[in-house]
């Protein structure tokens, strides 16, 4: 078993437009796990966002606070505590938080994503 304080993990900082932290909290350099990506994105409130993207794996996203939107294909769906976004490989995607609190999403790949993808994050 691995337990991992993500309280006490180091963040990365991505600056505006986009104002959001990221803390890598499993990946395959932590040994043991090869199967997926576990990643916490912080949205600052009014406006923190991701880019427009698409993985090469697939990506669950539960909200866990915060209110706004996820785009994809063209379409907004309003998105809160509670939400779950599934991206599947190669789907363009964005979540915006338009609220004034942060939005916390929990993120996963699967199956995990490349060393070279994730070689940026600091480590705890």
């Amino acid at each position: 078993m691995k337990i991992v304080e993500t309280t006490k993990l180091p963040f990365k900082s991505v600056a505006a437009p986009y104002q959001r932290s990221q803390q890598m909290v499993m990946d395959k350099s932590d040994g043991g796990q090869e199967n997926f990506t576990f990643l916490i994105s912080t949205l600052f409130p009014l406006g923190g966002k991701t880019e427009s993207h698409v993985h090469d794996v697939d990506e669950l996203i539960y909200i866990e606070s915060g209110y706004g939107y996820s785009a994809a294909n063209g379409e907004r769906t309003p998105v809160g505590p509670g939400t779950t976004v599934y991206a599947v490989a190669g789907e363009e995607h964005q979540l915006v938080n338009e609220s004034h609190e942060t939005m916390k999403l929990i993120c996963v790949y699967i199956p995990a994503l490349s060393e070279e993808a994730v070689k940026t994050f600091p480590r705890g």
